[in-house]
């Protein structure tokens, strides 16, 4: 095989909603450039991209699944993506390692959330986007008013360049506008080519006088014009298929080889080099004969290989047996394998040029956002990726399987940037964070099916803090007698409150020697087994200056045992008299909704303690709400959001601060810690 020369390879992502037919495009693209025997299609499991048996039993896609085409002298590496929000961080993923986003729609169901999401994540990366609209043999659709609705949404910058021969069941074929070819379109396609044409001079000032000039304009200059166009955001072409009819596909595949950005004129990658005050931002050139600088976007494990990692080559030309650095490592690593993906398979080829997405392995440094590099030390910017705000404390159903649950997860999170496990030091539950319930159910499943291992769930306890809002004192007389030695203690305190935040603080106040002096530290680590356990709820204690002033001891009898009881229960003797009170954690909202969600979305969150801080109006008839609220009662809102929005609204959130408890949820709050220990007890 001759190598690859980057001006020949295409990186495209396609993106787009659920059912919008992203998957089957992409076996059309495959079947019709021979790579593929046969039409495969997300129902019956047989597409090349959704080869994992969960997205097969789901029949639909969960990860960014990497495959590539050779058409017309050009190498096309394609990245098939899930439409379901949930699986929002695959589309990151993927976005991450290509020049060109691919925004799917679906003809019947029109302009939907998820592609009003995605389109804003490719735009806000610079990338080149492009728009197909599939299933056009659908019934009741009108193609025209959605070009219209395209261009309403995402800028008159959406140009036909396939246009459409019929639709619903009369969709039979396209007809390229630019190319100038015939045919009974539904547009008017002198119109549909001045307009084409408009959009592409844009990127270019001298054609674009000429052009207005009304100077001929050659074809090959408009198609030398066209990826720079589309680079610089002056042109969003527009498709028209039907995949599962393959009408379109070859139209749209020849479009990708002649017009799309290569990775010489897509944007380019940012990265930092040197440190301190001496770290500077430089942009990467796509030069095949640099220094390798590549980027590890995304890893898998493949049962035949082990760990496989996705490097996207940024600069320079890496053989097989190269050695090449990754992120801090002190030492060069070799990479004994690069491999051609498509799908579940992959083969071996023998150099990965500028410009190209090929696979590793057999590397342990192997870590989805590392750079890989030559020369100079440098790293590339890391890309962001949506927080993860589902949360569900996850034990294992047989004792025994804590070790089959922390490996499955260390995998998982490897492997996932958008799924965090951690283990709540406060709680000490194992709560593991996703996109949503569905990406926490597909994450449990494979658990189940890879792993042998099952969990229970439930949702994770909302970290409550205790603390008093009063001076009080305590007192407590610890005595013992059972025949023997006996155990006694007695301890006088005070408590205070302190500032939010400043923690514990142990003041000695005897005088006299009422307690000696080796009693003290007994008496603090009373105290301090309260705080951890809680007084008021079982939840831990902050914020407290504790002073010992007085006490009696026993020459024979007191032992530090006795003065860490007498201390633990003069201070919650304290606390009841102190108005104990509980934090809640205050969280800060940012939700995206369609304009019409608006009343129903504030009324939800007044409901809920919520407090409004802003509005903002967003692309798309979109608004943006902040506002703040308790994390108890907005810990599973992605639930609530997508039942009031219809799947339409979405959501980032992060911890502010912790706020008293009202008294009346305080009161519950305490009534259950008390019923749950009196059953425990019983």
């Amino acid at each position: 095989m001759a190598s690859l020369k980057t001006q020949d390879i295409r990186n495209i992502a396609l993106i787009g909603h659920g059912h919008s037919g992203k998957t089957l495009l992409a076996e059309s693209l495959l079947h019709k450039a021979g790579l593929v025997t046969r039409l495969g299609t997300p129902d019956d499991g047989t597409s090349t991209s959704d080869f994992d048996e969960e997205e097969k039993q789901r029949k639909t896609s969960i990860d960014a699944s990497v495959l590539h085409v050779s058409w017309k002298d050009r190498h096309i590496n394609l990245i098939d993506t899930p439409g379901y929000a949930d699986f929002i961080g695959q589309v990151a993923i993927a976005l991450s390692a290509v020049e060109t986003a691919v925004l799917v729609i679906n003809a019947s169901s029109g302009i939907e959330i998820g592609a009003r999401r995605v389109f804003e994540m490719a735009k806000d990366r610079g990338l080149a986007i492009a728009i197909v609209v599939n299933k056009c043999d659908a019934e009741n659709i009108d193609l025209l008013s959605l070009v219209e609705q395209l261009q309403e949404s995402f800028g008159n910058h959406c140009r036909i360049v396939t246009a459409p021969i019929g639709e619903s069941q009369s969709f039979k074929g396209v007809v390229n506008v630019l190319e100038k070819q015939e045919g009974d379109a539904l547009v008017d396609l002198a119109t549909a080519h001045q307009e084409l044409v408009e959009s592409i001079v844009e990127a270019d000032e001298s054609l674009m006088e000429r052009f207005f000039a009304d100077e001929a304009i050659s074809p090959e200059e408009i198609q030398a014009t066209f990826a720079k166009a589309m680079a610089g955001g002056s042109l969003i072409p527009v498709f028209f298929t039907c995949a599962r009819s393959e009408i379109g596909s070859e139209d749209l595949l020849n479009a990708v080889a002649a017009y799309f950005p290569n990775p010489t004129l897509g944007v380019k990658a940012k990265a930092v080099k040197g440190e301190g005050e001496a770290a500077q931002q430089v942009e990467i050139e796509a030069d095949p004969a640099g220094k390798v600088i590549a980027k590890i976007f995304k890893l898998t494990s493949d049962p035949f290989v082990g760990k496989l990692g996705f490097m996207r080559i940024y600069r320079g030309t890496l053989p097989v047996d190269g050695m090449a650095r990754i992120g801090d490592e002190r030492k060069d690593t070799r990479f004994a394998q690069l491999l051609r993906v498509q799908g579940k398979d992959h083969k071996p080829i023998t150099e990965a040029v500028a410009g190209d997405i090929v696979a590793t392995t057999k590397i342990d440094e192997l870590a989805i956002g590392r750079t890989v590099w030559q020369g100079e030390a440098v790293a590339l910017v890391k890309d962001a990726f949506p927080v993860p705000m589902y949360s569900l404390a996850v034990e294992p159903k047989s004792r025994g399987d804590e070790q089959k649950i922390s490996s499955a997860l260390s995998r998982f999170t490897e492997q996932d940037p958008t799924l965090k496990a951690v283990r709540d030091r406060q709680t000490n539950e194992l709560v593991v964070s996703g996109l949503g319930d569905m990406h926490l159910n597909t994450v449990l499943s494979r658990m189940k099916r890879m792993f042998q291992v099952e969990v229970t769930t439930k949702p994770p306890k909302i970290p409550y803090r205790e603390t008093i809002s009063a001076k009080a004192e305590g007192h407590y007389r610890h005595k013992k007698q059972t025949g023997g030695a006996g155990q006694f203690g007695e301890v006088y305190l005070r408590i205070e409150p302190k500032e939010r935040d400043t923690g514990f603080e142990f003041v000695n106040d005897i005088f006299g020697g009422s307690i000696p002096g080796q009693f003290l530290p007994a008496i603090e680590k009373g105290i301090r087994e309260c705080l951890d356990e809680g007084v008021v709820a079982g939840y831990p204690f902050q914020d407290v200056l504790v002073s010992v002033y007085d006490g009696k001891y026993h020459p024979v009898d007191s032992k530090e045992i006795a003065f860490k009881i007498a201390g633990r229960n003069a201070f919650k003797d304290a606390v009841a008299k102190a108005k104990p009170v509980l934090l809640e954690p205050i969280v800060n909202l940012e939700i995206v909704i369609p304009a019409s969600f608006m009343g129903d979305i504030t009324g939800d969150l007044n409901s809920r303690r919520g407090r409004i801080i802003g509005m903002d109006a967003a692309p798309g008839n979109m608004q943006v709400i902040k506002a703040s609220a308790p994390l108890a009662e907005v810990a599973t809102y992605n639930t609530q959001l997508r039942s009031i929005t219809g799947g339409q609204g979405s959501y980032s959130m992060e911890l502010s601060h912790y706020e008293q408890v009202p008294g009346n949820v305080q009161k519950q709050i305490v009534d259950a810690y008390a019923a749950q220990k009196k059953d425990s007890e019983d």
